[in-house]
Order: structure tokens, then C-alpha cells, then sequence
């Protein structure tokens, strides 16, 4: 297993959160790759109908309505387009969720944004969890993660970070953990990634946001890969 050592992944002064680094993280897209999969068309975001990329202010844009059964819906979708991007095989995932889980996919995830909102990103993670009610079949927890983190995350306070295979890889590599990085995981360890991060960044620099934290340990484990 690979590691590293914090000085290494955090290196120098932060970026700013509202920069290039951060926000401008973009994948490129091809709508007609997506609509097929989705039960109503309803479900595709406005946001994304006239362009080509998708970024993360895009992303936090759409999830700013995503405590909306609908606007969860179009949270979900957009983040799947932004991570899976042109590599439109793996678009029928997304579809896969909705047959699995007929008119429950909406109130669902909307209801997890709600409470992270209101009683904190692990509680909201929870909900969405493999043994909660609430959970969601063909959800994977790094996708939960992600519709989580736009829909409730403030630069302020903090809230939901995403836990996805390459953060995990980064944070194998600097904890020494064994995470699986295919997940799922638990919510035991999504509370105690979130306690790395927020330590992570206090010292990397005090008052840097997490999310800068969770985009760095992504770059870093993406390199990585799985060695």
C-alpha cells in the first residue's frame, strides 16, 4: 500500500475555495447520452441544457434546491453527468437507480439534504445508508456523498464532503487505514473522514474549507491509483 506524508499532499498556501482549483473542476458531457435513462424527462436540470461541461458551481447551484424531492432528483443527475462525464457506458447506472426505486428516489435523497442541513452531514449520510429505511438500491455511497455535499455543504460552516474511490485512496495513504476503495462505506467512517478533513484543514492553513481538503485528497489518490 501506498503512502504519503501530509506535507506532500498539502503542500504551500491553499488555493482559494472560489478559484479555479476548486470550483472550475469541470467534465465535459453529451446530453442525448443521458435522457434515455431518465423516466421522465422532467428530471434533467435546466441548468445543463444548453451547455457541454459541467462544473462544481454548477453543481452547488443546482443543489441549492436539492431539499426539493425534485430538485434532488436534478442534484443526483447532475452530479452522475459531471463525474461519469463522456464515458457515456456508464450512463445507465444513473438509470438503474430510478428503476430500482420507483417514485422514491426524490424524497429520499431530499430528505438526507434536510437533515444535513439541519442535524449535521453525518446524519443525512446515515439516512442514505445501507441499513437505514431510507436507503436507496443501486445508490452507490460515493454518489450519495455527492448529492450530499452540493446540497448542504456551507463554505462557512463546513458540511458533506464526498468520499469517492480516489479520496479514499488518499486517505489510505495518509492514515495507513485499508479502506476499500470501492465502498461502500460505512457511517462510521464517513464521521470519521469528515474529522480528518476538518483537522487536515486547520493544518494545512486555519480557516481553509474542507472541500479544498476532499479536492486535494481526490488529485492525490487519482495519482496514486490502486497501488
Amino acid at each position: 500500500m501506498s503512502s504519503l506524508a501530509f506535507e506532500t499532499v498539502f503542500r504551500g498556501t491553499p488555493p482559494p475555495r472560489d478559484g479555479a482549483y476548486l470550483l472550475d473542476q469541470a467534465n465535459g458531457f453529451v446530453k442525448g447520452h443521458w435522457l434515455g435513462y431518465l423516466p421522465d424527462r422532467a428530471y434533467w436540470p435546466a441548468e445543463l441544457d444548453d451547455r457541454t461541461t459541467v462544473d462544481r458551481r454548477v453543481l452547488f447551484e443546482i443543489g441549492a434546491r436539492a431539499d426539493d424531492d425534485l430538485g434532488a432528483i436534478h442534484t443526483l443527475v447532475a452530479t452522475t453527468v459531471w463525474t461519469i462525464g463522456t464515458k457515456w457506458r456508464n450512463a445507465p447506472k444513473l438509470g438503474a437507480i430510478f428503476e430500482a426505486n420507483p417514485d422514491r428516489v426524490g424524497a429520499s435523497l431530499s430528505l438526507a439534504v434536510r437533515t444535513a442541513r439541519s442535524e449535521g452531514a453525518a446524519a443525512g449520510y446515515a439516512l442514505l445508508s445501507k441499513r437505514s429505511t431510507h436507503a436507496l438500491a443501486k445508490l452507490g455511497t460515493a454518489d450519495a456523498s455527492r448529492v450530499l455535499h452540493f446540497g448542504a455543504y456551507d463554505p462557512t460552516d463546513g458540511g458533506p464532503l464526498i468520499l469517492d474511490q480516489h479520496v479514499t485512496v488518499g486517505v489510505n495513504a495518509l492514515r495507513g487505514s485499508t479502506w476499500s476503495p470501492d465502498g461502500p462505506w460505512s457511517a462510521e467512517q464517513y464521521t470519521d473522514y469528515l474529522g480528518y478533513a476538518t483537522d487536515w484543514a486547520n493544518r494545512w492553513a486555519p480557516g481553509t474549507s474542507t472541500d479544498l481538503v476532499e479536492r486535494t485528497l481526490a488529485a492525490a489518490g487519482q495519482a496514486l491509483g490502486r497501488a
